[in-house]
């Protein structure tokens, strides 16, 4: 059994300018033009419903886990609309918060499964965030591109996990024990929204401690179909957990400044990308080595449900969360 993992250390986790130069340098991948708000809405990012796909269902479903409904709550960056999201608060006055990031395919069970482990475990504030749904799209890609437009890049995810941020601290969380996990395209997000820029460590810092990026995109682009934006070095601590058996976002394809500067580094050698999904649906507890496919223009690709690796995910996030 191959063992994880690799450490690096965030140069720019600490601020220092000259670090953050150096590693730059070293590593041959330094952005020259930052995000400004500017950058809002020129990327098919305007609210369009208010409507969750499937709504008894899914409200069915949270209750089952004992989370807070998916509805139209968190103002977006520009305020023109609300992300819907799910939200649950802890009655316990100094509890963490954990804001989770989905990735493509929207909000899906083994979301759900972790916010209530981290109920759970840590007592936590959680709020499962979306970014699809409330912008007319059943998924970030692949046939929504024809009703829906291109898919949403990271620089739409970063300004969403502003906004969430925002909206977090009108709730009273301490932005000290405030945390992002994100999956998939949510990982993407995370790694931009932490990237060293000036207007995103601004916008960023004031409301989140860390950030956890889950088997993140970061590498290739096929056909052109996202806006490409620099990911690394990062403001603040963030956690990557990559998987060797990734068809769908390969770490081999990230560039060497996304890996390197992180915080903390653990490649996993025995699993695919979304090891810890939901096999069996809203309801049923997954299977250990049960898979699911998906197929894109890029192949046909494994998610086959790893359940030792995805209880020592959480561990180490909650060990990486821990003041």
């Amino acid at each position: 059994m191959v063992e994880p993992s690799r450490t690096a250390t965030g140069a720019c986790a600490s601020g220092q300018l000259w670090a953050c130069v150096c590693v730059c340098l070293s590593l041959m991948a330094c952005a020259n033009v930052g995000v400004t708000s500017a950058d809002y809405g020129r990327e098919n990012v305007r609210i369009r419903t208010d409507q969750v796909p499937d709504a008894p269902r899914w409200k069915r479903a949270t209750t089952h886990y004992g989370l807070g409904e998916v509805k139209p709550l968190v103002p977006t960056f520009e305020g023109q609309g609300r992300l819907m999201a799910s939200w649950t608060p802890s009655a316990q006055p100094d509890a963490p918060t954990y804001v989770i990031a989905h990735g493509g395919g929207g909000v899906g069970g083994m979301l759900l499964v972790m916010a209530a482990e981290l109920r759970a475990r840590k007592q936590a504030n959680v709020l499962i965030l979306d970014s699809i749904w409330s912008r007319g799209r059943l998924n970030n890609g692949g046939e929504s591109i024809n009703s829906a437009g291109p898919t949403l890049s990271s620089n739409v995810r970063m300004f969403d996990l502003v906004a969430a941020g925002r909206w977090l601290a009108q709730q009273g969380v301490n932005p000290l024990t405030t945390y992002v996990i994100g999956e998939s395209q949510g990982g993407w997000g995370v790694l931009r929204a932490f990237t060293d820029e000036p207007f995103m460590r601004a916008w960023m810092q004031p409301y989140y401690a860390k950030g956890i990026a889950l088997y993140p995109v970061c590498g290739r682009v096929l056909e052109n179909i996202y806006t490409v934006h620099p990911l690394g070095p990062y403001h603040s601590p963030v956690l990557l957990l990559t998987a060797g058996l990734d068809t769908l976002t390969p770490v081999s394809e990230c560039p060497e400044i996304t890996t390197q500067s992180v915080s903390q580094w653990l490649h996993w050698d025995d699993v695919t990308h979304a090891f810890n999904i939901n096999t069996h649906g809203l309801f049923m507890p997954p299977v250990d080595g049960v898979c699911q496919q998906m197929k894109n223009k890029g192949g046909v690709h494994q998610f086959c449900h790893h359940a030792r690796r995805t209880a020592q995910m959480m561990d180490e996030i909650l060990k990486f969360t821990s003041p």
